[in-house]
């Protein structure tokens, strides 16, 4: 019985012919289509301008943020090519490098802030 077990499959491999992507082309097109879904909605967001912070006011809210280590919410002054605002840049404040913050792992130069808040 063994025997005849193991010529039944040796002959299935023989014979079968894998269909490649195919199988999963239906699989990769719902995952696609759901992230350009996903993508076509973050770029229809609109993002509203915050109130404008003055450079000491900033200053207190990353100094407060560092010394609890609080997450923060940075609006920057600069906006996209079709002039949007940008998302807000969210992480814990992890100090500085040179003449730039570091919030979460993006550098931001303290000149380009226009609003910050703890979250």
């Amino acid at each position: 019985m063994k025997n005849n077990f193991n010529d039944t499959v040796n002959n299935f491999f023989k014979n079968y012919q894998d269909r490649g992507m195919k199988k999963w082309q239906g699989f990769m097109l719902s995952d696609h289509i759901a992230a350009l879904n996903s993508d076509k909605e973050e770029k229809a967001r609109v993002y509203s301008e915050k109130d404008t912070m003055s450079e000491t006011e900033i200053s207190q809210v990353l100094l407060q943020a560092f010394a609890n280590n609080k997450t923060v919410a940075v609006q920057l002054k600069e906006k996209t090519l079709d002039k949007k605002i940008q998302p807000d840049i969210v992480g814990l404040v992890k100090g500085y490098n040179g003449d730039k913050i570091v919030v979460g792992d993006t550098e931001v130069e303290l000149s380009n802030i226009n609003n910050i808040e703890i979250r």
